[in-house]
């Protein structure tokens, strides 16, 4: 699968008018997107014509990726922070807790993370090492979450990833909250299937959390406090547990995850009427399997086009709601736990419970201890002191 060539994204955008989408916080300050009628501001795709227009290539690449960590030190030592992990007694790793939520170091520190543990021969790990490959990891519709490093123990690998939060924590307030959610959505699906990669959960509303950025730290009442209009923010898909790569996207899988996508979003919109019934033109044309995801997409895109100007900033709900009664945040009950059809094991879904472990610098760290292993194939070691995420991904030529 690593050995195949990777199908890269068009270097096109859907409109001339997108070179145009980066914008520093002061300006969006001053003029809200939504405040023009179509806050869809179109995020150039890596390596496009736009963004290089707005840019070195390394330049910003818009608002969907604006709450990216890469300001954050991390001087970690990976390896050890792991084996502390494993020395908890109990272990928060477990048969059904796969994902556990690191807390910050210290109150002030804004280097909170995550660790998931895979086995080493799983799909889920073959497929997020194969997102966070160099070529596809800074495309800005790429919603797999990005590793930091990767650690092996025995047949398992321990992946540190950026720390997410549930894609609804703080609630979406206003109706330019759940669209920035929709368009980014539709995105990433979109990228995933011109990646040949399906089976996303997407019905599943557990499958999709939200990084808040470095203008947060993983308090909770600096989480509370986070206002999305004033920051953008980036979803990620982190429930790839049943996802797979397909020889042909002509499989029903691409069907499924474009109709479970559709009743997803019909059923957040429910709490906003204000823009359910034009919606409801996309979800239906979802659910009829004449819609790709990109059609989708396209579609939507042209929908929000149409919305006047002062919708976008009707609020939605009581500013203090909660997920108890946000009724329309749970779709079909799901239960806290699902199982995984491939290995019969039930999988807690339930919110991360941040818990705390010492960390130890990497920088101090002069000589190899007896439990290092090699890390996987495709990963290099970590760099102490980095300001960019620590990862390099071999070609797998």
């Amino acid at each position: 699968m690593l050995g195949q060539p990777l199908t890269v994204s068009p270097d096109h955008s859907d409109s001339e008018s997108d070179s145009a989408s980066d914008s520093t916080l002061e300006d969006l300050d001053a003029h809200p997107a939504w405040a023009h009628g179509y806050p869809l501001q179109r995020v150039a795709r890596y390596g496009s014509v736009d963004r290089m227009s707005a840019g070195s290539p390394s330049s910003s690449s818009g608002a969907s990726d604006a709450s990216l960590t890469s300001s954050i030190v991390y001087d970690i030592d990976f390896e050890q922070l792991v084996d502390d992990l494993l020395a908890e007694d109990p272990c928060p790793i477990s048969e059904t807790k796969d994902t556990v939520a690191v807390a910050a170091s210290t109150t002030e520190a804004n280097d909170s993370l995550m660790i998931k543990c895979l086995p080493a021969s799983s799909d889920e790990l073959i497929i997020l090492l194969r997102l966070n490959h160099p070529d596809l990891r800074e495309d800005p519709w790429n919603p797999a979450p990005h590793i930091l490093c990767a650690v092996t123990r025995d047949e398992r690998v321990f992946l540190c990833l950026r720390r997410l939060v549930e894609f609804n924590q703080p609630p979406l307030q206003i109706v330019s909250n759940y669209i920035d959610f929709f368009r980014q959505v539709l995105e990433g699906l979109t990228f995933l299937h011109e990646h040949s990669i399906a089976q996303l959960s997407c019905l599943d509303l557990s499958s999709y959390m939200v990084d808040l950025g470095h203008t947060t730290s993983s308090a909770s009442d600096s989480v509370e406090s986070f206002d999305r209009t004033r920051y953008p923010v980036r979803y990620y898909f982190t429930n790839l547990e049943h996802a797979s790569e397909f020889e042909s996207r002509v499989n029903p899988a691409f069907r499924k995850d474009v109709e479970d996508c559709a009743i997803m979003m019909g059923n957040l919109a429910t709490a906003v009427p204000s823009i359910s019934r034009k919606l409801n033109t996309l979800v239906n044309a979802m659910r009829t399997g004449t819609f790709d995801s990109d059609a989708s997409r396209k579609l939507f895109e042209a929908l929000c086009k149409a919305l006047p100007a002062d919708v976008f900033d009707i609020r939605v709900g009581p500013s203090g709601s909660n997920r108890d009664d946000q009724g329309p945040m749970v779709i079909a009950s799901p239960a806290t736990a699902t199982p995984d059809p491939r290995s019969g094991v039930q999988h807690d879904k339930g919110p991360l419970q941040a818990i705390s472990i010492p960390r130890k610098p990497k920088s101090t760290t002069l000589s190899p201890r007896a439990r290092s292993r090699s890390p996987p194939p495709g990963f290099g070691r970590v760099r102490a002191r980095s300001t960019e995420p620590p990862i390099g991904l071999e070609t797998g030529d």
